[in-house]
């Protein structure tokens, strides 16, 4: 095993490529976030991101709760509005 891909959490898997939905809520409001690229470990399902992909979530996150929807949604790939 590759102790740069390792799970840091359980030891038994290596981070895996793959997209999860991610999920933020604040105040009533829900925001859920689709296709976002992550590292996953098969064995117990730690996830990972990036500090980049973390930063930009954030910033979606905030977009979507700010909106005044009770549920706001998007894609990762959609584009961010002005």
């Amino acid at each position: 095993m590759n102790d740069a891909t390792a799970c840091d959490t359980c030891e038994n898997g290596t981070r895996q490529p793959a997209f999860r939905a991610r999920v933020a809520e604040k105040n009533g409001a829900t925001a859920v976030v689709l296709g976002v690229p992550v590292e996953e470990c098969p064995s117990c399902g730690q996830i990972w991101l990036s500090m980049e992909t973390a930063i930009r979530l954030d910033e979606v996150f905030t977009r979507l709760l700010a909106s005044g929807a009770e549920l706001a949604q998007s894609h990762w790939d959609a584009p961010v509005a002005a």
